[in-house]
């Protein structure tokens, strides 16, 4: 779909992404240098608060995070499919009919997690904090709407830039109120709030003259996308559940102090896992619509797209999984002292699960874009009543390992029913040269990284061991002859050669 050029001659809206490798090193970037930002922030609440009300402020986002996704209903999904089929000149009608709806679904979800809080065993201040952080329902409705577009016209570089620059905001009120002494868990979780905030201002600036947002209220659209949704929507909040419902089976089964204890560490490994995380979404944000464009009159395209994302996914997985698990303990000690440190083992298996879970978001992607919705929950149905039943057995015996556990082993059941799902579609053959490349590459990183350790620090091993990763991908040729410059091409491909 070509931007319709101005009376001035330049296309409209902002710089597309030229390449499927550009645009996710683009999301990746943002969202990693986003997520290290909100990692220094947390080291610096977890130091200033003690550990049982670091517990509350983690269980305040771990609860908004399962209930955020009321928030979405997974319509992002559904419009980002329709805005990527749409002419230009629907643009400004589907973003605002959309907005609309996305803060209606907010509003829904504040109310669900004040009820949750009110109704609970939960204190005036974990009440309080639920009400500030809640705030993001309604400000991050209206950010993830106008991203949706963006999404959909791939222009990444101004999402990454808004995700910054919001971030960067955040840790610049946390460093304020930890340098002067007020920082409290009601404080810190305002902070939070505000990052959503930025960015959504520092979008719309940079949008500005693209296209004019114009609220609308239409009743038939959003009744059409929440049943297209409704599948996918129960599938993810389901997935979600079974991804993060062990933070909560963790005070549920370990009472008390002991509970906020286990639930302050388990999130220490969270936040590896979710600097990984990052990765899904960035990839994902073009993947889709390259799929969306592709299916079904270009099926040789679709399997391009396909092989593509599983590449990039696996060698950043790999990479992440393998070096983080030889480098976890003196990392985490390094940055969460030795109150940390029981934490190692369990962000190890926690890394691991969010790596698997890279494979997952490819293969749920893959049936969005070829109308596939209602095998879904129920896959994810089995994953939660899987982990719950993990949780409850390993959780009292082996606290926050037998947690982290059951997280792994219930991906690997989810994944492995997702791709029987997927068993006729234009997926295969699977890359399995590269898988190959990479599996012996990282292996020769690993043992780096675990050699430069002891005498160079976890820093120095974690770069010594990146350089050997990418020279061994470029030289075993990843991507055929070429290595990194043939992938880097492909990817320029998949997207200059995408039907628009």
């Amino acid at each position: 779909m070509s931007q319709p050029a101005r009376a001035d001659g330049a296309a409209r809206g902002p710089r597309r992404a030229g390449s499927l490798l550009g645009g996710t090193a683009v999301l990746l970037t943002s969202r990693g240098v986003a997520g290290l930002l909100s990692l220094v922030g947390t080291v610096l609440i977890f130091h200033q608060l003690d550990v049982g009300t670091y517990g509350s402020f983690a269980f305040v986002f771990t609860l908004l995070g399962l209930l955020g996704l009321i928030a979405d209903f997974e319509t992002t999904r559904v419009v980002l499919v329709e805005l990527g089929r749409e002419g230009e000149d629907r643009l400004e009608s589907i973003a605002g009919r959309f907005l609309v709806f996305r803060v209606g679904l907010g509003t829904l979800g504040y109310a669900l997690a004040m009820l949750v809080v009110i109704v609970g065993p939960y204190t005036h201040t974990e009440i309080q904090g639920v009400a500030i952080g809640g705030i993001s329902f309604f400000v991050g409705s209206a950010l993830w709407s106008i991203i949706s577009v963006c999404q959909a016209k791939l222009w990444l570089r101004v999402v990454g830039g808004a995700i910054v620059v919001g971030a960067a905001v955040q840790l610049g009120v946390v460093l304020a109120l930890w340098a002067s002494g007020y920082g409290t868990l009601l404080r810190y979780i305002g902070a939070y709030v505000a990052s959503d905030a930025v960015a959504l201002v520092v979008l719309l600036i940079a949008l500005r003259g693209t296209f004019r947002l114009r609220p609308q209220v239409d009743v038939a659209s959003w009744r059409r996308w929440i049943v297209q949704a409704a599948p996918l929507a129960v599938g993810s909040a389901l997935a979600t559940l079974y991804f993060r419902v062990d933070a909560l089976m963790l005070t549920l089964r370990l009472s008390g102090e002991t509970g906020r204890v286990a639930i302050a560490l388990y999130q220490i490994g969270y936040k590896f896992s979710d600097l990984l995380a990052f990765l899904a979404p960035a990839l994902m944000g073009a993947v889709l619509p390259l799929l969306t464009r592709s299916w079904p009159d270009d099926r040789a395209r679709f399997h391009q797209v396909i092989r593509q994302a599983m590449m990039l996914v696996l060698i950043v997985a790999a990479f992440a999984t393998t070096v983080f698990a030889v480098l976890a303990q003196p990392l985490i000690h390094t940055i969460f002292g030795s109150g940390g440190d029981a934490a190692a083992p369990s962000a190890r298996w926690l890394v691991a699960g969010q790596a698997l879970n890279f494979l997952t978001q490819l293969v749920y992607v893959t049936l969005v874009s070829v109308d596939r919705r209602r095998r879904y929950p129920f896959v994810t149905l089995v994953g939660l009543v899987v982990n719950v039943g993990l949780n409850w057995w390993l959780i009292p015996a082996h606290g926050v390992m037998g947690a982290a556990i059951a997280t792994v082993v219930t991906e690997v059941v989810v994944l492995a029913l997702l791709v029987d799902a997927v068993r006729d579609l234009p997926v295969w053959p699977l890359p399995g040269r590269a898988v190959a490349v990479i599996a012996v590459a990282v292996s020769v990183a690993g043992a780096v990284a675990h050699l430069v350790e002891p005498v160079g620090g976890w820093a120095t091993a974690g770069l010594a061991a990146a350089v050997v990763y990418l020279g061994g991908l470029h030289i075993l040729g990843v991507a055929g002859p070429g290595g990194l410059a043939t992938l880097l091409h492909e990817s320029r491909l998949v997207v200059v050669e995408s039907p628009d």
